[in-house]
């Protein structure tokens, strides 16, 4: 899958991220694209928490 995600791409995904579309419909902020829903669910599975926003570089000063 590439691009923008749309509910009628998480069957497909169910087949093989079994529960990604539950964890979709209970995500208030909702991901733009698949890449970005299947970092939050391979985090769920590994027990790491998800942060509210992709960590942003660090300026140098």
């Amino acid at each position: 899958m590439q691009g923008r995600l749309t509910r009628r791409h998480l069957p497909l995904a169910e087949k093989s991220c079994p529960g990604i579309g539950e964890l979709y419909r209970e995500l208030d902020d909702k991901p733009a694209t698949f890449l970005q829903l299947l970092w939050i669910y391979e985090a769920r599975r590994a027990g790491i928490a998800r942060p509210a926003r992709p960590a942003q570089p660090r300026r140098r000063r």
